[in-house]
């Protein structure tokens, strides 16, 4: 294998401690979440959390949320903005009428 093959190998693997067994539950535990509400089609968000998008302090709360997560571990980091992208983009899309009719 390449050095740089070898560098990458490194970079991906949790380490052998509680922080590194809780980094990869976090990562598991969110792309299960991911993976759970893109298979249901057309399904509703609950109620609190469409009326908690409306709130600008949510919005500010989720981003320090996931700042905080990309400081701990960039691939925690990059699940949850993965997450926080389908959460904003589902929500502004259907909070919005889908067609104009007047």
């Amino acid at each position: 294998m390449t050095r740089m093959g070898n560098e990458w190998i490194k970079y991906l693997q949790f380490p052998n401690t509680l922080d590194g067994l809780l980094r990869l539950s976090f990562v598991v535990a969110v792309t299960i979440l991911i993976v759970a509400n893109s298979l249901v089609f057309e399904e509703p968000y609950a109620l609190r959390l469409a009326e908690l998008y409306k709130e600008p302090w949510w919005r500010l709360l989720v981003a320090v949320s996931l700042i905080m997560a990309a400081i701990w571990c960039p691939r925690v980091g990059i699940v949850v903005a993965f997450l926080v992208f389908l959460y904003f983009s589902d929500i502004d899309m259907l909070s919005k009428p889908f067609i104009k009719l007047v």
